[in-house]
């Protein structure tokens, strides 16, 4: 939201803190209301494997930034393999279980969860590739050669 409202940027601002938590209780408290919490632990569950998987593709790419390409295939085949299998699950759980029990919201949310990591996981893979073609190796503050510095 801060894209669209400025003082959303700011985590301390009282109103924005408000404002989110009440929209997040609400959708929460919708989800239950309006079924039981078995039918959105499955939603819980696609939320932990998809979370999961993004840690390991991140540190995947903190490996290869930090030069250490090496040992980058014991996070990137893990991470790689979680998303496909949790993409599939996804997949069959949004058009075997939510949409033909009219349970249309669950279905949006799971599938909005899958287009997002989706997107995160795209743009990881592209960076990948960009740091791996990158020949040039830097130092960081800390004396390690790195491919590239991150600004803090």
């Amino acid at each position: 939201m801060g894209n669209f409202i400025p003082a959303f940027k700011n985590k301390s601002w009282l109103p924005g803190i408000l404002i989110s938590s009440a929209l997040f209780t609400f959708a929460w408290g919708y989800l239950v209301y309006t079924g039981n919490v078995s039918s959105i632990w499955p939603l819980f569950g696609i939320s932990n494997q998809l979370l999961a998987a993004c840690g390991l593709i991140v540190c995947t790419t903190m490996l290869i930034r930090l030069n250490r390409g090496k040992y980058a295939l014991c996070t990137a085949i893990p991470g790689v393999v979680m998303a496909i299998i949790t993409f599939w699950a996804s997949y069959l759980q949004i058009f075997t279980i939510y949409l033909p029990h009219g349970q249309y919201l669950l279905a949006a949310l799971a599938a909005l969860a899958i287009v997002l990591m989706f997107i995160v996981f795209v743009n990881a893979f592209i960076k990948w590739f960009h740091l791996m073609k990158m020949k040039t190796e830097k130092v960081d503050s800390y004396g390690e050669v790195v491919k590239e510095l991150v600004e803090r």
